[in-house]
């Protein structure tokens, strides 16, 4: 089950790239398979993007990208959206450490992972 883990810097990053744009995020998967976020215009040369790849899937550091993804994911090419206040309400919440992606045959599930060790030492 392809997994990506994004830790809590890294959402907050997302977060912010997507409230200065089009305040949604997706993942996809057609050259490698990646969560991300892009705003902008490629005519005015405004064009940005935010992408964490999952593991064996980027096409810039792995050479077997493509057949890493396929394996993973398929052949089919896909893309979900999802609204950035998915990313508000977690980065909001002083114990969030990391959000995880997993996809799988019946869909995409996302989780959260949060930290005891703050409530430990507010007390």
């Amino acid at each position: 089950m392809p997994t990506l883990k994004l830790s809590r810097h890294q959402v907050a990053d997302l977060f912010k790239f997507c409230t200065k744009h089009d305040n949604y995020f997706f993942l996809a998967k057609d050259q490698g398979a990646y969560v991300g976020a892009c705003g902008g215009n490629r005519d005015d040369d405004t064009f940005e993007s935010l992408i964490f790849y999952f593991p064996g899937c980027d096409p810039e550091k792995d050479e077997d990208y493509y057949e890493t993804a396929r394996d993973q994911f398929g052949g089919d090419d896909f893309g979900e959206t999802f609204e950035a206040n998915l990313l508000a309400d977690v980065c909001g919440d002083p114990t969030f450490t990391e959000m995880v992606f997993r996809v799988t045959g019946e869909g995409i599930s996302i989780s959260t992972a949060h930290s005891d060790l703050y409530e430990e030492a507010a007390q």
